[in-house]
């Protein structure tokens, strides 16, 4: 963790059991926090960096950089950023009286003087989408860096001024690029390149590993470059092994690649203890259930001498694998058109709905013919991951739809212009998949575990952008496909069935489920009538009743400032 205070007043003194340092740039002192963990305080001649590395104790450290903040005093100027492979968050802002801070932790803004508050606006956005778009947080006046993304600051007449900020601008496509094969050699060599670099600290490494490609890709390279094969896993409680899909990819994968898998398993108690603990530790709701399952695995299960994670996340819509896609692609042929029209998507919506399916995809394809813009509220864009209930969003907060997407708008509306597989993959990068790293990142730092991204390495997702979507788009995970026939995949491995690593709402979300002992440290925030209404296996009603848990957690630890000690009693006597 790090912090970087430039203010008019001294803030030293509210400081414990960190590492501080201070500089006096008249008017200002800039204050430096950092730990012993992950950030690290640089002098130079004419200033100073703060930067954040697996190798923070090592002669290596420029090898990999998760942020880095500079101060040069010849223009009186700090730069701070954040690398794509970092999950880790820098929030910031600029007071009143012109004062700048940044940290990768709420508590340390506290810590420095900072008033924290609940910004009110965004909950519609966040019951909706279970996270709030960067830069844009829960918290009044305090912002977020973007993944990739960068922040000037100029110390000008005796003020703090934002002169620049920047966010990861990937490449458009290479149309060099004409044979998968090819495109999938050049991602295999960068993904053996970006786990190269931990060479200097791979006795401290594992992985998480499910059994995907994704993250099988993952452990063939590190197996042999490293020769280390230890893996780990982690599945909900009281799961049968038949909706266990998760446990099953992976015990099965695991022989297959000679990998020394373990897997943990929480009961029901721990893992609503994890709900809060986690949610302390992210300083933010939890966007996954499966978020819990981390921490308690990194907490309970791996050793301590692995601290750094490698984990598989991020072979996604980048690499094309987005059904949307597909599909939208497959609406150009003809007989795609004659079959999905206006009558049979209703017809579909509504056995869909009798049957208990998904519904959300027959949605965003009956969309699709509408070519809404990107504006307006019904383009399809906007019902990707709206996990909430709308008619509730709109009903509680008394707003309209147009009102709860502007935001996300005002943020992506740059790439208006260009293709939908472009522009979708840019707003899954910033918004949905940016928050999970930050919270997983956050966790696992307060469980001692650094976490790595591979496949947010910048050469590898500059790579998988450069490749054309209709190499990437002939039929279904054929990129991720191809990439598990450079690393010699098992065919069951390449073949079976994409998941999502989630569990079924009538498993936790009806009345008498795994949360009915946290509906009490709800209510004081969220009327109990309100959160017993959202109580169902309906997909949409489900999330927004786990939104409800969520936020009012989060509300109660971070904005009144409750001790999780408090939570936890609360918590252990419903149970």
């Amino acid at each position: 963790m790090f912090l970087v205070a430039i203010t008019k007043q001294e803030i030293s003194q509210n400081f414990k059991n960190v590492q501080l340092e201070q500089l006096k740039i008249h008017p200002f002192i800039i204050t430096i926090a950092t730990d012993n963990f992950l950030s690290k305080y640089l002098p130079l001649e004419k200033g100073f960096s703060v930067i954040e590395s697996p190798f923070f104790s090592s002669p290596k450290t420029g090898q990999i950089i998760f942020s880095q903040g500079t101060y040069h005093q010849q223009n009186r100027s700090f730069e701070i950023g954040r690398s794509t492979i970092s999950g880790r968050p820098i929030f910031y802002t600029i007071n009143p009286k012109g004062e700048f801070y940044c940290s990768t932790h709420i508590s340390l803004l506290r810590t420095a003087g900072l008033p924290i508050e609940e910004d009110t606006t965004v909950l519609p956005e966040f019951f909706i989408y279970r996270h709030i778009m960067p830069p844009k947080t829960l918290y009044k006046n305090i912002k977020r860096i973007p993944m990739g993304g960068q922040l000037l600051i100029r110390l000008e007449n005796d003020k703090c001024v934002i002169h620049k900020k920047t966010h990861y601008t990937p490449p458009t496509e290479n149309q060099q690029i004409q044979s998968l094969q090819k495109g999938a050699e050049e991602l295999y060599r960068h993904l053996t390149e970006t786990l190269k670099k931990l060479e200097p600290v791979k006795e401290q490494t594992t992985l998480l590993f499910s059994g995907g490609i994704d993250s099988s890709v993952i452990s063939t390279i590190y197996k042999k470059i490293f020769a280390l094969n230890t893996s780990y896993s982690s599945g909900y409680p009281s799961e049968s092994l038949d909706l266990n899909t998760e446990k099953k990819y992976a015990l099965s994968a695991a022989p297959a690649l000679t990998m020394n898998h373990h897997y943990y398993e929480p009961s029901s108690e721990e893992f609503l203890s994890g709900v809060l603990e986690s949610m302390s530790r992210a300083e933010e709701p939890l966007h996954h259930l499966q978020t819990v399952l981390l921490h308690l695995l990194w907490k309970n299960e791996i050793p301590s001498e692995q601290r750094i994670v490698l984990c598989a996340q991020g072979a996604g819509s980048t690499f094309g694998n987005n059904e949307i896609f597909y599909l939208n692609e497959k609406r150009k042929k003809l007989l795609y058109r004659l079959l999905i029209n206006n009558s049979s998507l209703s017809f579909l919506k509504m056995i869909s709905k009798r049957m208990g399916w998904r519904t959300g995809i027959i949605d965003i394809i009956e969309k699709l013919h509408h070519n809404y813009p990107l504006n307006h509220s019904e383009n399809p864009i906007w019902s990707w991951m709206d996990y909430g209930s709308w008619d509730w969003v709109r009903t509680y907060f008394n707003v309209t739809q147009d009102q709860i997407i502007r935001d996300r708008y005002e943020i992506i509306k740059e790439f208006s212009n260009m293709s939908l597989y472009d522009t979708w993959s840019r707003y899954s990068l910033y918004g949905d998949e940016d928050v999970t790293l930050s919270i997983w990142s956050k966790i696992g730092e307060e469980d001692k575990k650094i976490l790595y991204f591979p496949y947010y390495d910048c050469n590898v997702l500059d790579y998988a952008f450069s490749i054309p979507w209709q190499l990437k788009l002939q039929v279904p995970r054929i990129l991720t496909k191809e990439l598990g026939r450079q690393c010699d995949l098992p065919k069951f491995i390449l073949n079976r069935p994409k998941i999502g690593f989630g569990i079924e709402s009538k498993h936790w979300a009806e009345r008498g489920g795994i949360f009915g002992p946290m509906i009490p440290l709800a209510s004081k925030i969220v009327d109990e009538k309100e959160i017993r209404k959202m109580q169902s296996s309906d997909p949409k009603k489900a999330m927004t009743f786990w939104n409800m848990i969520n936020y009012s957690i989060w509300k109660r630890l971070q904005i009144n400032k409750e001790p999780l000690e408090v939570l936890l009693e609360e918590l252990n006597s419903n149970i």
